[in-house]
C-alpha cells in the first residue's frame, strides 16, 4: 500500500471518527464518561486546547451561576467522619 493511500486512509478513518464523537455527544442518552474521555483524546492528538477555543461566552456565565449556586463542602462531607485514633 502506497504512503498516499494509507495517508488518505487515516484521514478517512479520523474523519469518521470525529463526525461520530460529535454525533454521540448531541444525544444526551450517549453522553457518558467515556464518550467525554474520547472527545479529550480525539482533541488532545489534534492539539486542541481550551486557550485556542471560542466558548460560547453565555455557556460560560451560565455554568458560572449555576456554580456560584452550589454550596461549598464541608470537610466531614468531602473527607468522610473523622475518625479517632
Amino acid at each position: 500500500m502506497s504512503q498516499s493511500i494509507l495517508e488518505q486512509l487515516l484521514e478517512a478513518i479520523d474523519t469518521e471518527t470525529g463526525k461520530n464523537l460529535l454525533r454521540d455527544l448531541k444525544n444526551p442518552e450517549l453522553r457518558t464518561p467515556q464518550l467525554y474521555n474520547a472527545i479529550g483524546k480525539y482533541l488532545d492528538r489534534h492539539k486542541f486546547t481550551i486557550a485556542k477555543l471560542q466558548p460560547d461566552a453565555s455557556l460560560l456565565g451560565d455554568l458560572a451561576a449555576a456554580l456560584n449556586e452550589v454550596p461549598e463542602l464541608t470537610d466531614e462531607e468531602l473527607y468522610g467522619p473523622a475518625t479517632q485514633h
